[in-house]
């Protein structure tokens, strides 16, 4: 089946734009990749765990959190967060008549993608007449100079055997706010560096988990060019964003990222590649990539139904 819209991606503007292509009527399918997580759905699964866990905030469930918390634990956490995020979606999309594939996606030429399941080693392609991007970005650290060692992953402290002690946090907005108070939950010290005058429930929620929340107006703190003190095993950067389209192919359809991952779009969010477009936080340069997720679909929206078809001979000329 040839869909009229196709989207790749967890995040919250994909998930929008295949909302709203499905309202217009439009044939919409949506590839949701299984490894590969946009920190914003990863925001909505700490906001999840994060909440449930400081329902019953008693010294005596707070002591057991303690008591029993360990990396595999907390990973087995928040997968299963992640998983009911990621189930609530489907569930959403296939009552909107939405054909959702799970598996991860890669580009055939400029109007089908290959899907290939990781639990069932199928492989799909899908044809589309315009297919748009929403992979999201996740949060890396801050690369340092020479000499010095680089800051830890947020996800190396769910890989040891035991947790830290203590943890410095930079940055990473709601990702940031949400990794510092989940792990704060389960008895590490935490302290989080922000941006000043940032307005986020997330960070509401890691004041009332008890991380010490420093507010910093650039939200750099610690710079890159000197040594950390104390221990500078104990500190996660998430300063760094990087968009997920490393996997997808680009080069093929003629697409090039900056050097961030990222999506250059023109002012409609479509790429250099015609029929090809940019959405949510996965774009880092175009005029309308600091909209709304919704006004971003809607402007998609718009400019595929108004778009003006070339000729049929055209058409064949070019594709000779």
């Amino acid at each position: 089946m040839r869909y009229d819209i196709a989207i790749i991606g967890n995040d919250e503007a994909a998930i929008e734009m295949a909302c709203i292509a499905s309202g217009a009527g439009q044939r919409a399918a949506m590839a949701l990749p299984e490894q590969r997580h946009s920190s914003w759905i990863v925001e909505h699964a700490l906001r999840r765990l994060v909440t449930e866990l400081s329902v019953d905030d008693t010294p005596a469930r707070r002591s057991l959190l303690r008591r029993n918390g360990t990396p595999r634990l907390l990973q087995r956490l928040l997968a299963q967060a992640i998983n009911a995020e990621t189930t609530e979606a489907i569930e959403l999309l296939e009552r909107l008549g939405v054909d959702v594939l799970p598996g991860e996606s890669r580009f055939v030429n400029r109007n089908s993608f290959a899907v290939t399941s990781g639990t069932s080693c199928k492989r799909t392609i899908v044809n589309a007449t315009n297919i748009v991007i929403g992979t999201g970005v996740r949060r890396a650290a801050v690369h340092r100079p020479l000499g010095l060692l680089p800051f830890r992953r947020a996800e190396s402290f769910l890989e040891g055997r035991s947790l830290p002690e203590s943890l410095i946090v930079l940055g990473g907005e709601d990702f940031g706010a949400g990794f510092a108070s989940f792990l704060n939950l389960f008895g590490v010290h935490t302290s989080l560096l922000a941006h000043e005058n940032r307005d986020s429930d997330l960070l509401e929620l890691a004041e009332d988990a008890g991380v010490q929340i420093v507010y910093h107006p650039s939200e750099l703190g610690l710079t890159g060019d000197g040594p950390v003190s104390p221990d500078e095993q104990q500190i996660v950067d998430c300063r760094r964003t990087l968009g997920f389209t490393e996997h997808l192919g680009l080069p093929a359809i003629g697409i090039e990222p900056d050097e961030h991952g990222q999506l250059w779009c023109a002012a409609n969010l479509e790429t250099w590649c015609s029929g090809v477009f940019g959405i949510g936080s996965v774009v880092g340069f175009s005029a309308d990539a600091a909209d709304h997720p919704t006004i971003q679909a809607e402007r998609v929206l718009n400019r595929i139904q108004h778009r003006i078809r070339r000729p049929h001979f055209l058409r064949s000329r070019l594709g000779a």
